[in-house]
């Protein structure tokens, strides 16, 4: 949408500047994180001066108007100027004259995603959440990442993994059985939605493992739940016009966000929304569908099968490889390993290919393969775009590690936390487990 500003110049010379928003991206409030909005120093204002002949702003104008100011040229006293912003691009021009229009370019644009691991309400979680909630409430996890919540806003896009369906309001949390190709059969509190909003994130993928675990009831009450909170979703749909994915404007840049799964848990439903990938192909064809519908940006979180491995899987490898070789990725988001794996770059694409688990009951004795402490451990995927000519990106990684508190369950940025004085000393020895865990894996840790 075009953004017309009429402004009246007082004096040949008076600078003009204009602000544009096609109103992609919430502006957040700064945060000191660790991972943080680009500041205004990095943005270019509209560079007007030369092109437009005004000096920089800021400049005084006269205490009066010239004695000829009714012959002045176009662009002086009392003369109309507009600053109109479309297609990208800044156009000065003076209302109602005949002089042409200046054009400027628009500065370049930038965009900083952030990714999370699985979302898992274990009876540790639940319990936790219960412990949260206020009067007449039956839970708030918000309280659980509290301490990551100002690196999650500070993103331009925020995106969680919501790897269990969410019941109904009112519904039963917890295990509903097992399923056929193995593991519980799971469904999530209907208030997480409520509290992934309030830490900060704008959408989730919801293709898993899990995902139909309790059929298409359970594909449904998630959607609406996610609706409900006004979070985004791709990954599982209720009809087939809603698998079309969309693609959506942030800071002024057109991104479209893929969510599939290599497997399942239970038996494929019979209406496919559930976004399941037998084989690359489909992933590719949904790339290229959402090229031609102009994304810019393409992001893919891909849920995959083998868990509590330190490395992706030879087939893991050659699924991100066959796609990024026959579309174009700007950045792959793995999940379900419920460890951390390392960053790569695949076919000139950034591969996170595990993010561990975000919040979770796992790290505890009794839990069997989970009791490994590598379980506790998540990393916030950084990716911050930056336009280096007209429609063209590059990318930089800036991981953030996170690890989840083996007794109340709230999730931490430890290389932050353990620079703050005010940590609990009791809690600094874990956090300093989880980096000594993490970071040879992944170096560049913050």
């Amino acid at each position: 949408m075009s953004t017309r500003i009429v402004v009246t110049s007082l004096v040949a010379g008076l600078t003009v500047m204009a602000a544009c928003s096609d109103g992609g991206g919430e502006e957040a409030t700064p945060a000191t994180s660790a991972l943080a909005r680009p500041t205004a120093s990095d943005a270019q204002p509209v560079a007007a001066a030369a092109t437009v002949g005004v000096p920089a702003a800021g400049v005084s104008a006269p205490a009066g108007p010239p004695a000829d100011a009714a012959s002045a040229a176009p662009g002086a006293l009392g003369t109309p100027v507009q600053v109109v912003a479309a297609d990208g691009e800044i156009s000065v021009e003076p209302s109602g004259a005949s002089a042409p229009a200046v054009r400027v370019a628009a500065p370049p644009r930038s965009l900083l995603v952030v990714a999370t691991g699985d979302v898992l309400t274990e009876q540790r979680v639940l319990d936790s959440g219960a412990a949260g909630a206020g009067p007449g409430e039956r839970y708030d996890f918000s309280w659980l990442l509290d301490p990551i919540t100002p690196i999650i806003e500070s993103a331009d896009l925020a995106i969680c993994h919501m790897e269990l369906p969410i019941g109904a309001p009112g519904a039963r949390p917890g295990v509903y059985g097992r399923s056929p190709n193995g593991g519980n059969l799971l469904l999530a509190p209907y208030e997480l939605a409520a509290s992934m909003k309030d830490a900060g994130f704008d959408r989730c993928s919801t293709a898993s493992n899990h995902a139909n675990d309790l059929g298409t009831d359970g594909i449904t009450s998630t959607l609406e739940a996610l609706d409900d909170v006004g979070l985004g979703h791709t990954g599982t749909a209720r009809s087939e016009a809603e698998a079309h994915v969309e693609v959506f404007t942030v800071n002024r840049v057109a991104v479209a966000h893929l969510s599939y799964t290599t497997f399942a848990n239970s038996p494929p439903l019979a209406e496919p929304w559930m976004n399941f990938a037998g084989s690359a192909d489909e992933v590719i064809a949904a790339v290229q569908a959402v090229r031609a519908a102009g994304a810019e940006i393409v992001i893919l979180s891909l849920h995959i099968a083998k868990e509590m491995l330190s490395a992706p899987m030879g087939y893991d490898r050659k699924f991100v490889a066959d796609i990024t070789a026959a579309a174009r990725v700007d950045l792959v988001v793995e999940h379900g390993p419920h460890v951390i794996q390392p960053i790569e770059t695949v076919n000139g694409t950034l591969v996170y290919w595990s993010v561990g688990n975000l919040l979770t009951a796992m790290g505890v004795p009794g839990t069997g393969k989970y009791e490994d402490q590598r379980t506790l451990d998540g990393i916030i995927a950084g990716a911050r775009f930056s336009e280096t000519a007209a429609g063209t990106f590059t990318v930089e990684a800036w991981p953030v590690l996170m690890c989840n508190e083996r007794s109340s369950r709230v999730v931490y940025a430890p290389l932050v936390a353990l620079s703050d004085e005010s940590t609990p000393p009791a809690i600094r020895p874990q956090l300093e487990a989880c980096v000594e865990r993490s970071i040879g894996l992944v170096p560049d840790l913050h």
